[in-house]
């Protein structure tokens, strides 16, 4: 398989008698439906004028390739948000890959899409470049990998700036991969260009403090992208 494609991680099954969460674990699980999410409204202005900079001196950024990066950046900066259920069992990924909808060309309806995480932005975006091109080819919803635990669903909303959202889920004793959903990008009358993002996970292995990590690292990171991009 193409490196691009292949999402692959080590994988820890965590003791459920000496982590610190299994109560909770146990709690939750026990619950007909486990998830839960939140929806944060993040100013990304900064961002924004920074791709609209460099792609006017001949870069080709998509503003949707920055978005996932960053977020896969806070995401597995994050022990918790690496955290899954495999055969029952809690178990905690070194590395989590991106699963990401997209349009392939010629088409009305979405596919879905797995590639490999990269640390380094210029990688990553060729990542993401051969398998939206893989896509075009042979457009599904069940890519390769795509049944797999160790990935982060994302998708955007084009033309919906919402203050909330919610997603498809599967068995919570299984399907444990967070969804991340992003909306339409507005302007507040200041001025400034605020991203809805949407978090839908399992309180059984996160609570809204991780939440809030993720949402100051992502921000974080929107804010300052020439660390991250022009580094490259």
């Amino acid at each position: 398989m193409n490196q691009a494609l292949c999402s692959e991680s080590r994988m820890e099954i965590i003791d459920l008698e000496t982590w610190e969460r299994t109560e909770h674990f146990n709690f939750f699980q026990s619950l007909q439906k486990c998830n839960y999410g939140t929806t944060v409204q993040v100013d990304v202005s900064t961002l924004y004028d920074f791709r609209k900079e460099a792609n006017n001196n001949g870069g080709k950024l998509r503003f949707s390739d920055l978005v996932y990066f960053f977020a896969m950046k806070a995401v597995n900066a994050i022990p918790e948000l690496r955290t899954r259920i495999v055969d029952g069992n809690p178990v905690i990924f070194d590395v989590v890959h991106p699963a990401f909808t997209y349009i392939p060309k010629g088409r009305s309806l979405h596919a879905n899409v797995v590639c490999r995480y990269a640390e380094n932005y210029a990688e990553q975006s060729k990542y993401f470049e051969i398998a939206r091109n893989n896509s075009d080819i042979a457009p599904t919803l069940s890519p390769e990998g795509g049944n797999k635990q160790n990935l982060i669903y994302f998708s955007i909303v084009t033309g919906v700036p919402f203050s909330a959202a919610s997603n498809p889920w599967g068995d919570c004793s299984c399907d444990s991969v967070p969804r991340i959903l992003f909306g339409q990008m507005h302007e507040t009358e200041s001025g400034r260009k605020m991203l809805p993002v949407s978090i839908e996970l399992l309180h059984s292995l996160a609570d809204g403090r991780h939440l809030a990590e993720f949402y100051r690292v992502f921000t974080e990171l929107c804010s300052n992208p020439q660390n991250e991009i022009q580094q490259q």
